[in-house]
C-alpha cells in the first residue's frame, strides 16, 4: 500500500457517477406532481361546471313574481230601498249621500240604465246685429223708449258728449265723417250700439246727402257699391238707418237691394221715417230683416223746451204702444235736454234701452 505524503493535500473524495443524476431528479420530480395534481383539479371543476349548466337548463324555472294591479274603482250601485214614510233630507251637490245598512234578506238590485240624453246640435253662430247689440236692462211690463243720436262723426266735440250718455243711448254715424274707428271704438267701449247713418236721395234736390249717398237713378251695381263702402268705414255696428232718404226710400226696386244687402250681412233697419211713403219697413219684414221705425223727432226746433216736449210725446207713444223710438242730433240744446230727461227716469216708470230691444224680428222659420 503507497503511503500518502502528508505535505501534500488531501484530494476531495470522488462521488459516483449517478450521484448527480439521482440529485437532479428530486425538483424534477415535484414538479411533475404538482402539475398533475392541477391537472386533475381543473378536470373535475371542469366536470363540476358541466354538471350545473346541464341541471340548470334541465330543472323548471318558477314564473316571475308580478305585482297585482288594482281593478279600476267602480261606485256601487245604489241600493234598493224600500219608500220611506216621511220625504229624505235634501242633499247637496257637493256630498253623496250615505246608503243605508240593508237586511241580509234584501236583494240589491243592478242600477236601470240611464237614458241617453238627445244630442243638441250647435247653434248658429249669432247675427252681427245681435253680437255687437248692447244687453237691455231688465224692464218688466214698464214701457220701454229707445233713442238714436243720428249725425254723429262730424262734429268731433259734440259727438263725444253724445259718447258720454248712459250706453242704453243708441249713435249712428255718418260713414263720410273723419277717424271713424277711433270714435266708434270709443263708442263701443262706453257701451252703445252703434248704426251707420247712410245717406239716401231727399226729394229736395238742394239738399246735400253728403259723398256716397244712394240714389234711385243708380243701377244695382252702382248702389251695393256706394252701400258697401258706406259699410266698410267702420265695424261693431248692428245694422243701418237712412240720413234723408225722403225719395230713394220709397223707391221700391232700390231699397229691395238695400235690404237684401242688410239681409246677407245679418244687420237690422232703421227707418228714419223721413216721409211717410217709406217701403223700408214692409221690405224688410217680407225678407226677414229686423227692422223698426221712428216714432219721435226730437229736435226739429233745436230749444231744449222743445225736445223736452218732443221726450214727453215719446213718453205717450211708450205708454200706448209699450215702446217708442225717438230720433236726435248732437245738438247743444238736444244733448242737455236729454240729460236732464235721463235724470227723471227711475220716477216716470219708463226705461231706456238700446235700439234693438225695440226692434221686430221676423219669426224663424220652422
Amino acid at each position: 500500500m503507497k503511503r500518502r505524503n502528508k505535505t501534500q493535500p488531501r484530494r476531495p473524495a470522488r462521488k459516483p457517477a449517478n450521484a448527480k443524476r439521482r440529485a437532479g431528479r428530486g425538483p424534477r420530480r415535484h414538479r411533475e406532481v404538482a402539475i398533475g395534481i392541477v391537472a386533475i383539479l381543473l378536470l373535475l371543476a371542469s366536470a363540476g361546471a358541466v354538471h350545473f349548466w346541464y341541471a340548470a337548463q334541465h330543472i323548471k324555472k318558477p314564473a316571475p313574481t308580478v305585482a297585482a294591479i288594482p281593478p279600476a274603482y267602480k261606485p256601487a250601485p245604489p241600493a234598493a230601498v224600500a219608500p220611506a214614510t216621511t220625504s229624505p233630507p235634501s242633499v247637496t251637490p257637493e256630498a253623496s249621500p250615505k246608503t243605508a245598512a240593508l237586511p241580509p234578506s234584501t236583494t240589491v238590485l243592478p242600477p236601470a240604465a240611464a237614458p241617453l240624453a238627445a244630442i243638441t246640435p250647435p247653434r248658429a253662430a249669432a247675427p252681427p246685429w245681435l253680437r255687437n247689440a248692447t244687453p237691455a236692462p231688465p224692464v218688466g211690463a214698464a214701457p220701454r223708449i229707445a233713442i238714436v243720436i243720428d249725425d254723429c262723426g262730424l262734429d268731433r266735440p259734440r259727438t263725444e258728449r253724445a259718447i258720454e250718455l248712459p250706453a242704453a243711448v243708441t249713435l249712428s254715424f255718418l260713414p263720410y265723417a273723419n277717424d271713424l274707428p277711433a270714435q266708434t271704438e270709443a263708442a263701443r267701449r262706453r257701451g252703445h250700439e252703434l248704426l251707420v247713418h247712410v245717406p239716401m236721395e231727399p226729394i229736395n234736390a238742394r239738399l246735400d246727402m253728403g259723398p256716397n249717398g244712394l240714389a234711385v237713378d243708380l243701377p244695382r251695381e252702382e248702389v251695393l257699391r256706394r252701400l258697401r263702402w258706406d259699410l266698410g268705414r267702420f265695424d261693431g255696428y248692428v245694422g243701418i238707418n237712412n240720413h234723408m232718404g225722403s225719395r230713394f226710400t220709397t223707391d221700391r226696386q232700390a231699397m229691395s237691394w238695400v235690404i237684401g244687402e242688410l239681409r246677407s250681412r245679418g244687420l237690422m233697419f232703421l227707418d228714419s221715417r223721413t216721409i211717410a211713403g217709406s217701403v223700408g219697413e214692409s221690405l224688410a219684414s217680407a225678407d226677414d230683416v229686423p227692422y223698426a221705425g221712428r216714432d219721435v223727432f226730437l229736435d226739429d226746433d233745436r230749444t231744449a223746451d222743445a225736445v223736452e216736449a218732443r221726450l214727453m210725446d215719446a213718453e205717450a207713444v211708450a205708454r200706448k204702444k209699450g215702446a217708442a223710438i225717438a230720433i236726435g242730433h248732437p245738438h247743444d240744446a238736444t244733448l242737455l235736454a236729454l240729460n236732464r230727461w235721463i235724470a227723471e227716469l227711475p220716477r216716470s216708470g219708463i226705461v231706456l234701452v238700446p235700439l234693438t230691444a225695440v226692434v221686430h224680428v221676423p219669426a224663424a222659420p220652422e
